[in-house]
């Protein structure tokens, strides 16, 4: 009787322990981070432009202005970042080059975008969540070759390398 018992015991174990659930985020990125903002000012306007790649920003395919912008808050503000969420999420890899205009007065042009889908896992009481996502793990902004390793689902950029554009 003991036996079946343990059996029992080590088979519903088992059972919700393997439970495993997959999800599917086809999300190019979940926001931009601005990095080393170093202004009170809040942005009020962001622009991105998507291009065909390598087309030098001529072959424009798609222009969005619908992003939130956070960060400016007194609560949020010792991070020294604004960040921007789109309203309309992209989907898919990302395989385009990107400009990101602020305040008609920065500009950032990111192009060499390198992502790849990576699979994260969470584990909890009845098993593992497995996230796939679009990771983004390296671009070049403004000529700077860049990292994305601790802001994988975003795209971070630093404000210190913006362009500044001429009225």
């Amino acid at each position: 009787m003991d036996t079946l018992r343990f059996i029992s015991v080590i088979s519903l174990f088992y059972l919700f322990t393997s439970c495993n659930e997959y999800y599917k985020n086809d999300y190019s990125f979940d926001g931009i981070y601005l990095r080393e903002w170093n202004s009170s000012i809040c942005p009020k306007k962001i622009v991105l432009e998507k291009y065909v790649k390598k087309s030098n920003f001529k072959k424009l395919i798609q222009k969005d202005s619908s992003f939130n912008i956070e960060g400016c808050d007194r609560t949020n503000s010792k991070f020294n970042q604004r960040i921007f969420t789109p309203f309309n999420l992209y989907s898919g890899q990302i395989n385009y080059d990107i400009k990101l205009i602020i305040d008609d007065s920065l500009e950032y042009e990111i192009t060499d975008i390198k992502s790849k889908l990576d699979t994260t896992h969470f584990t909890f009481a009845l098993g593992k969540k497995y996230y796939i996502d679009n990771r983004i793990y390296s671009m070049i902004i403004n000529g700077h070759k860049l990292h994305n390793k601790d802001a994988k689902n975003n795209i971070r950029v630093p404000t210190k390398i913006a362009k500044f554009i001429k009225k």
